[in-house]
């Protein structure tokens, strides 16, 4: 067994209760950084499973491909802008939100220069801007922002520079805002900075001035550390970098809420649809808006995004990590880390896999059902991952636990029924009780001479010492030669052969055992611990014959063993040693079978069986010259 599984000792729950400490640790000190990638796919595909709110309060017109091909040349500009915007200031908006810079050719002189700054002012406008190279020409006009101190400015929010409409149409325009993103580092783009500071300048997140005016909240509020915005009553809390999260949209919920541009200026679209509420204007054309990849599409018009963005604050469900959620995930990861290595400690294997698998399940269903009421995210995978390694520590030590108990198991029944018998039963839990089974078997018999004198001569402590070793020896050689161990009963082991599995030749490889065992025990003897005491010879008797093999005896007291005649013979040839002064004492039956070289002993009576022929080994000595008589 490997060390490291070794010196937890079969504490598996202990080991679980660290493991589960450790989780809670590593989920506690590193938050940020521990699984971030998986974190985030799984926030993807969270607030893509589970539907977020939506407003009537926004509407998106998209200049789409049949708005481009409507336009001479199929080529959308300025002129055809202002003709969407006045189209729009018609049906009396609360803003519209031009999701387009128009930063180049500023001539006033332009006829369609002309026209885009008067319907500009027809509206409430909101012009976007994109980060530039300078700051010759800042965003105008800079929205008001109300500072509550303490507050602290993320570093996010920072830009060197800007590229902003021309100043006809700023200066016609309502407000200037930030459209632009920043992706994550999978490019993706998840959430955009809550405001952008240029020249100590604070513009909005589009989709934020948007929200604001859909509500008709009042001048935004700035505080806090880490930093939060307040409109009117409501506060949204930003993530430590100063960012907001948005749920991006799938193809329906985008389809719902925009129309097209074309649609708009042939009068298509009901007034009522546009007034009252913010219109965003932009393009799912790659020529004209920016396509961006999201969590729901891996090229979603920029327009859509901002419109995103607006719907998450009017809605006020934000996807938002709180600090504090990293506190009760961690903790949540200690105690259900200790429950399931208390399951698996306690449990069957398939039901302890089964309730750790249920506990992650539930984990997982329980971040779904905590965004859905409240939009918090909560980090299922590194808490999925920490009861994980907790269930899998629990249970690698809880199976070194089971297979030392059942080594252990295996070495103590084996003590009482054959190894083969023992591993029938622990490897087959359900199988039933061996019932008689009538087989051949090669039956040997061994004994230990002047046992009792030797039992008197030294104490139960040195005897049951010397005995362990030699049981340990006798068993292994007999298990050598392929037989197994029936019992041991006081100095005398009883083995039998092709039992309980078939074996080729059986008589030859107990007779073979047989003069192993009495090399051994003679070899034995001439050990200092063993001549001291003077231990005595070791006598065997061999015989084969059909027996009933089988497990004998109530439930509670079961016993492997194997009755018939071959068993009592062998016992009796083993006494019979003492009478013929030899080692090996063979019976009739197994010398008919076997193929070494034997020499007979003569006819003699046993009592109670009919008289028979003896054999011994003829390459065995005799021990000492014994009379013969009846046995």
């Amino acid at each position: 067994m490997p060390f490291g599984l070794r010196s937890f000792g079969g504490k598996p729950l202990l080991a679980g209760t660290l493991a589960s400490l450790l989780g809670a640790f590593l989920i506690y000190a590193f938050a940020d950084t521990l699984l971030a990638r998986q974190r985030e796919l799984f926030f993807d595909a969270l607030t893509q499973t589970v539907s977020a709110p939506e407003t009537d309060r926004l509407l998106v017109v998209d200049v789409d491909r049949r708005s481009s091909q409507a336009t001479p040349g199929e080529l959308w500009g300025r002129a055809q802008s202002a003709e969407l915007v006045n189209a729009l200031a018609d049906a009396a908006p609360a803003a519209v939100a031009l999701d387009f810079v128009f930063s180049g050719h500023c001539e006033p002189a332009d006829p369609a220069n002309g026209a885009l700054a008067e319907a500009i002012s027809r509206a409430p406008t909101i012009l976007g801007f994109l980060v530039g190279d300078g700051t010759e020409r800042p965003p105008q006009p800079v929205p008001e922002l109300a500072v509550q101190r303490p507050v602290a400015i993320p570093d996010l929010w920072f830009v060197e520079g800007t590229e902003a409409s021309c100043p006809l149409f700023q200066n016609r325009s309502a407000a200037a805002a930030a459209a632009f993103f920043v992706g994550d580092s999978d490019a993706l783009v998840r959430r955009v900075a809550a405001y952008t500071i240029v020249d100590n300048a604070p513009y909005p997140a589009l989709g934020l001035e948007v929200a604001r005016r859909a509500a008709g909240a009042g001048t935004p509020v700035l505080g806090g550390t880490p930093a939060w915005i307040r409109l009117d009553a409501r506060l949204l809390r930003l993530e430590d970098d100063g960012s907001l999260r948005f749920a991006a949209s799938d193809a329906q919920r985008i389809a719902r809420r925009t129309v097209s541009a074309i649609d708009v200026l042939n009068g298509d679209v009901a007034p009522e649809r546009i007034r009252g509420k913010v219109v965003l204007v932009g393009s799912s054309l790659p020529t004209l808006g920016g396509l961006r990849a999201s969590a729901s599409m891996p090229l979603e018009p920029s327009v859509q995004i901002h419109a995103d963005v607006a719907t998450a604050i009017l809605t006020g469900f934000v996807p938002s990590r709180d600090r504090l959620l990293v506190r009760w995930e961690a903790a949540f990861a200690l105690v259900a880390g200790i429950a399931g290595a208390l399951a698996v400690t306690r449990m069957r294997p398939t039901h302890a896999a089964a309730a750790g698998l249920g506990l992650i399940v539930a984990t997982v269903a329980g971040s779904a059902l905590i965004y859905r009421q409240s939009g918090l995210l909560v980090d299922a995978p590194a808490i999925a991952m920490a009861l994980a390694a907790v269930l899998l520590v629990t249970g690698i030590l809880k199976f070194a636990d089971v297979r030392r108990a059942e080594q252990t198991a295996r070495q103590r029944f084996g003590q009482y029924l054959p190894p083969s018998v023992v591993s029938r039963y622990l490897d087959n839990p359900g199988l039933e009780r061996v019932g008689g089974e009538e087989r051949q078997v090669t039956a040997v018999f061994t004994d230990i001479e002047d046992f009792s004198g030797l039992s008197h001569r030294i104490g139960p402590q040195r005897l049951v010492a010397l005995l362990d070793v030699y049981y340990r020896e006798v068993n292994t050689l007999v298990a050598e030669h392929g037989g197994m161990v029936n019992k041991v009963v006081g100095d005398a082991v009883h083995a039998l052969f092709n039992a309980p599995e078939d074996l080729d030749r059986h008589v030859d490889r107990a007779i073979d055992c047989a003069r192993a065992i009495r090399a051994l025990t003679e070899e034995m003897r001439r050990r200092p611990q063993f001549s001291e005491v003077e231990f005595g010879r070791t006598r065997i008797g061999i015989e084969t014959g059909i027996v009933v093999l089988g497990d004998i005896g109530p439930g509670s007291t079961l016993d492997y063993t194997a009755h018939g005649e071959a068993m009592n013979v062998a016992a009796r040839l083993q006494e019979a040693n003492k009478l013929f002064g030899t080692a090996i004492c063979i019976g009739p039956a197994a010398a008919t079978e076997t193929a070494r070289s034997l020499r007979s002993l003569g006819v003699h009576e046993i009592r109670g069986i009919a008289p028979m022929e003896i054999f011994t080994p003829d390459d065995v000595a005799p021990v000492d010259e014994a009379p013969g008589g009846p046995i």
